[in-house]
């Protein structure tokens, strides 16, 4: 309880009590001003009105985290708009597995529609731009705490000519989601947050994402990160670079 009223009085000054949040900065911490934990791409994910970059991630009191998800309007490559449901999921699933020896307190739960569910999953015929998925943390401050969510944007067919294969799909999912969890990018290892313009160069979840979770949710939730970013004019990991673009 204490964890969460540190972080809802640190986050009050940001988000007034019982509003919502989003990690929607248009900076992003320098790469040399906090220290990357060992074997992990760890990043802090909000800013606090001071310039400080802190740590908000999920706790037991978010779980069963309730994921409202639908079906496409357009179906992918080689599959029907159900599949792409399913796939998309099994992507989301594939973190659930992966965290769960770790963390058994780590569940998802799923429905089709259910506007309060605290993660939105939304299909879109086409991104803005050339975009293929976006994906980003949110959060609500309130009498209980702080309570997180996400927001994620996917679609089958992002551009004109272009239609995602339904493994593409599943590689996508998993990698927004990445970022739904607070995650960042990670430029150089194998890992389902390998930034790439193409989508099908991504892998699954892999070790050093659970140890870069494990990392983040070990932070006491608001946990400010020293010394504080001066850099300007980068972006956010979890926002701008969290719009995926195809080739």
């Amino acid at each position: 309880m204490r964890e969460l009223v540190g972080v809802a009085l640190a986050l009050a000054l940001l988000v007034p009590a019982g509003a919502e949040g989003a990690d929607g900065a248009d900076e992003e911490v320098p790469a040399d001003a906090v220290p990357v934990v060992e074997g992990t791409y760890l990043r802090p994910n909000v800013e606090l009105p001071d310039g400080r970059w802190a740590y908000v991630h999920v706790t037991p009191a978010d779980m069963p985290w309730r994921i409202a998800i639908g079906r496409p309007p357009r179906p992918p490559k080689y599959g029907s708009t159900t599949e792409a449901r399913e796939v998309a999921i099994e992507a989301m699933r594939d973190w659930e597995k992966a965290i769960q020896p770790e963390l058994p307190w780590f569940q998802l739960e799923f429905v089709e529609k259910d506007p309060q569910a605290p993660v939105q999953v939304k299909w879109k015929r086409r991104m803005v731009g050339s975009w293929a998925g976006f994906g980003r943390m949110t959060w609500k401050v309130g009498e209980e705490g702080v309570r997180v969510g996400g927001q994620m944007e996917i679609s089958t067919t992002p551009g004109r000519f272009t239609t995602l294969e339904i493994d593409e799909v599943r590689l996508l999912v998993a990698h927004e989601f990445g970022h739904v969890l607070g995650l960042g990018h990670c430029l150089d290892c194998d890992s389902a947050m390998n930034y790439s313009w193409h989508t099908r160069d991504r892998v699954a979840v892999t070790d050093v994402d659970v140890r870069t979770f494990l990392a983040l949710v070990e932070k006491p939730n608001g946990d400010a990160a020293v010394p504080a970013p001066t850099a300007p004019g980068h972006a956010d990991p979890t926002t701008e670079l969290s719009e995926d673009r195809l080739p």
